[in-house]
């Protein structure tokens, strides 16, 4: 059986791994085709290209892009970014950068009022300009404030203990609207991460008529009961299955590449998707 993975990170975000890192190790999982989704960036796009011709592999070049639903952050996978809008796509990121700057800023200042010696000059020399709250919590992890990523993440880097104030963000229905106008496909990811069962089958109808086109079921933390339940939502509201292992290399400690296991088909049918709306 072939298999598909296409949801990743890079060091163009919040990876370990270079583009043409990950373009390597995706061959040697035995993966037939790949898609690189850093947060809020298309840095990654030319070397990204270039690494999969090489080596022969399929590809997709998205971004994974953070919303707001609810009050709650869901993550929007723009999909088929390429030379021809990846320019438009880089204005709308970087002012996303520049608002999530600020809350960089604000939160190392919480973090040292509160007896934690780290900066975001430290950071930023550690793992480049797009520093988001997982450089944070590899360094506190390095430093021996955290056991893991995943322990900053429930706390101290998490919203509710007060040091971390999110940045603006993009409604999810209005970020579903603007993905469409840029000629690419939008996907949900994580779904069951972000949103509870109930939440998801009221958002589900509303983002299929702003122009939803996938949703991840494939996901390494999903039990095969969450997998089915999500398959039947995309036959209900007729959206192209995604998935997904979202792998960051060293960076978080959640699962390999192609742990996701997402069958070839999820790729074939995206694809299918997107040259639809050509």
């Amino acid at each position: 059986m072939k298999f598909c993975d296409l949801h990743n990170h890079s060091k163009r975000s919040d990876g370990s791994f270079t583009p043409t890192e990950l373009v390597k190790y995706a061959k040697e999982k035995d993966v037939s085709a790949l898609a690189l989704t850093d947060h809020n960036t298309v840095e990654g796009l030319e070397e990204f290209e270039g690494a999969c011709l090489e080596n022969e592999l399929e590809y997709i070049f998205g971004s994974e892009l953070t919303t707001d639903y609810c009050g709650k952050e869901v993550h929007l996978l723009c999909m088929f970014i390429t030379s021809k809008n990846a320019h438009v796509i880089k204005d709308f990121t970087e002012k996303q950068l520049e608002s999530k700057k600020i809350s960089n800023i604000d939160l190392e200042k919480n973090l040292k009022n509160a007896g934690y010696d780290i900066s975001l000059d430290e950071l930023t020399k550690k793992f480049g300009k797009n520093i988001i709250r997982a450089h944070f919590a590899r360094l506190l992890v390095e430093k021996g404030y955290l056991a893991n990523t995943e322990e900053g993440f429930a706390t101290i880097l998490d919203a509710s203990y007060g040091y971390y104030h999110p940045p603006k963000r993009l409604e999810l229905l209005e970020a579903i609207k603007l993905v469409r106008s840029w000629g690419c496909v939008p996907v949900i990811a994580h779904p069951l991460l972000s949103v509870t069962r109930d939440e998801l089958e009221t958002l589900l109808p509303k983002a299929k008529e702003n122009g939803l086109i996938g949703m991840e079921v494939y996901y390494p933390k999903f039990s095969d009961e969450e997998k089915n339940y999500l398959h039947s939502l995309t036959q209900k509201y007729d959206l192209v299955e995604s998935g997904g292992s979202d792998f960051h290399g060293n960076m978080k400690s959640q699962g390999d590449l192609n742990e996701a296991k997402a069958p070839y088909s999820c790729y074939e049918n995206l694809r299918n998707a997107y040259l639809a709306l050509e």
